[in-house]
């Protein structure tokens, strides 16, 4: 069971998602809320595994929104569901780390199939926007990152399939030490997955770490 949090200022769209997602067996809407305060205030005190997250909440922008729920340490997922966004608050989202942008005009049946791609730790990228974007951007931020020895060297031990532990005693250090580590490589590179930090790693540094 997926326990989300929807916020949208919009009564009515938020009330009428609320009991279309409540016929899902898999799904639960388990608080709702119609502004940014209110939805850290429900943060404070409850786990959830989704955030559905309106774009435009007043005069608060999902950028900002997001940034403001990760200080709070949500770790969970978050989808922003929108009429539309620009390409350049597209790559800031997804810059921020949220799981994918769903625009508010497509079905009940392709929002269950974005949260359940989600919901798997994949990006769901809504139709009208081209399949590269996410690509892009990730591409963008590989090229800009900059790797130190010790990065190179976990990044060697994920190249060759090993695990968090078998890299750490390799390094002779924690396990804590190089989970922080990955995390530090997939802020630098724009990526959330290890698949993806293998692929964005081998087409923009491959001379440099192999």
């Amino acid at each position: 069971m997926t326990n989300i949090l929807l916020v949208d200022d919009h009564a009515l769209f938020r009330e009428s998602l609320a009991r279309l997602l409540s016929a899902e067996s898999d799904v639960r809407v388990a608080a709702q809320c119609a502004t940014v305060e209110e939805a850290l205030q429900i943060l404070e005190s409850n786990a959830y595994d989704l955030i559905l997250l309106d774009y435009e909440l007043g005069d608060r922008r999902g950028n900002e929104v997001v940034a403001a729920i990760r200080q709070k340490n949500y770790a969970g997922k978050v989808l922003v569901v929108t009429v539309g966004v620009t390409r350049a608050e597209l790559r800031q989202l997804m810059n921020h780390g949220v799981s994918g942008v769903f625009l508010k005009n497509n079905s009940p049946d392709l929002l269950m199939q974005a949260i359940q791609t989600v919901m798997r730790g994949e990006t769901w990228m809504d139709p009208k926007y081209s399949s590269n974007v996410g690509e892009t951007t990730t591409g963008e931020a590989a090229r800009r990152a900059r790797f130190t020895e010790r990065d190179r060297m976990v990044l060697r031990g994920v190249f060759e399939g090993l695990a968090n532990k078998e890299i750490a005693d390799r390094l002779h250090v924690s396990e804590s030490a190089i989970k922080a580590s990955l995390q530090q490589l997939f802020s630098k590179t724009g990526v959330r997955t290890r698949s993806q930090l293998v692929r964005v790693a081998l087409e923009h540094y491959r001379r440099e770490l192999l």
